[in-house]
């Protein structure tokens, strides 16, 4: 009965919404609804990072969110996709128009001091010690990440604390060459580029060992972990993961990076890589679903190892084996992958505050934001906090799914088949082993 009432609660505000019919994501629309406020509701525009692909019933979700916002703080959120990959020029051009916008996604590449550089972004060091405890208490020490020159500008949106990276590769192919992998070594470059030749010598010459794209990093990062101190390589970074020194070094002028540039180089000369891979745009899951590349580098933290592996198995049904090329390692970047700020044209931004905190306060509102709608785009394994997609449904046809998990206090998710009870606990160890090694 509950979930029913949840799934008629939104349908019906979905209902009382202007611009729910036709194509709700048009130019038009993005600036909000002007009367929103007149019933004493501040409506704040919030940006939804996608990989390109907006969820269909992403309308419906925002109304069943809404119908616990509205009677508890005051506020209805409208939510506006934008892809990843095109983050920091839509918000450019949004401010430089004057749409309405109020919380904004930083990270995924985007320089947080850009923003506020530029203005964009508000300070929030009073508002989250007024408004934001529950988002203090669930990101601790991942805080540190949202400063720039002293002063809090972003909220990180990331459940972990350490990350590892990893060179995933079809099983089918590592076995039809019979490459045997250890999940205890860490590989080098040269190790990785002697099983890309395998490979190549086998397949024909329209198949590929590595799938990337133009908004990867450099394939030096993968292996040669440096912290940036919040910044880019161009402005310096500590090498060695920034463990046991303070010399501020540049790296382009380092024998590694002149290494890596030559091997990568000649992974290029050999056939690995797609000679358009310059300008291929498209997200390597979808060049691994083409059948015609053979890995990807991700990263490799104890959900990513099955997450990846589920969602391939879907498009070149095939299981993955994580080749890692890099120590566990906590670092400065690692807590500016993605964080939420305030926008300066924020014209509640106390309202939007307590919008954050509820956000990773409220567990019903994370998961609806993260997971959808009870009963209509997942049901819970037994009691939970296990879940599944519905009878007859997968992560191809539900209408809604959050590829990026950026919303709310990440303890308390459901968790996805086929991970089970046990993830928050290897996450625990995994983040224990992060500063145990860095201590």
């Amino acid at each position: 009965m509950r979930k029913l009432m949840i799934i008629l609660s939104a349908i019906a505000l979905l209902l009382t919404l202007p611009g729910c019919t036709g194509d709700e994501y048009s130019s038009g629309q993005l600036s909000g609804n002007p009367d929103a406020e007149g019933d004493g509701i501040y409506e704040i525009v919030m940006q939804y990072p996608t990989l390109g692909e907006i969820p269909q019933d992403l309308k419906l979700v925002e109304a069943a969110v809404n119908a616990r916002t509205e009677p508890e703080i005051g506020v209805r959120v409208v939510f506006v996709p934008v892809s990843v990959f095109d983050l920091a020029s839509t918000t450019n051009i949004m401010f430089s128009w004057g749409d309405k916008l109020d919380i904004i996604m930083c990270g995924f590449g985007v320089s947080l001091a850009d923003y506020v550089n530029k203005g964009m972004l508000i300070e929030l060091d009073d508002l989250v010690a007024e408004y934001g405890q529950s988002i203090v208490d669930a990101e601790g020490i991942a805080m540190s990440g949202g400063y720039f020159r002293g002063s809090l500008y972003a909220l990180p949106a990331e459940e972990k604390m350490g990350r590892v990276r990893a060179l995933y590769c079809r099983r089918d192919i590592l076995d039809k060459y019979g490459i045997d992998t250890d999940p205890t070594t860490r590989y080098t470059m040269d190790e990785i580029s002697e099983i890309f030749a395998k490979v190549r010598v086998g397949e024909n010459e329209d198949f590929y060992c590595l799938a990337t794209n133009i908004n990867d990093d450099g394939f030096y990062s993968n292996f040669d972990i440096v912290d940036k101190l919040g910044s880019t390589l161009a402005s310096g970074c500590l090498m060695n993961y920034g463990s046991g020194t303070t010399e501020i070094v540049n790296y382009f002028a380092t024998d590694k990076y002149e290494q890596a540039c030559r091997m990568i180089r000649g992974w290029y000369q050999n056939g690995y890589l797609n000679p358009d891979c310059n300008i291929v745009s498209d997200a390597v899951f979808k060049q691994m679903q083409s059948g015609n590349y053979f890995a990807f580098f991700n990263s490799a933290e104890p959900d990513m190892l099955i997450g990846q592996n589920t969602m391939l198995q879907g498009y070149v049904d095939t299981e993955l084996a994580a080749l890692y090329t890099s120590y566990p390692n906590s670092v400065t970047q690692n807590f500016r992958i993605s964080m939420w700020g305030i926008t300066s044209s924020c014209a509640e931004p106390i309202k939007a505050m307590r919008w954050l905190n509820m956000l990773w306060q409220d567990t019903e509102i994370s998961n609806l934001l993260n997971n959808g709608i009870e009963g209509l785009h997942y049901q819970f394994v037994d009691d939970g906090p296990v879940i599944q997609y519905l009878d007859g449904m997968d992560a191809s046809t539900t209408r809604y799914k959050a590829i990026l998990n950026v919303w709310g206090d990440k303890s308390k998710m459901y968790i996805w088949e086929p991970l089970d009870e046990s993830y928050y606990r290897d996450l625990d160890e995994f983040n224990n082993f992060i500063w145990g090694v860095s201590s």
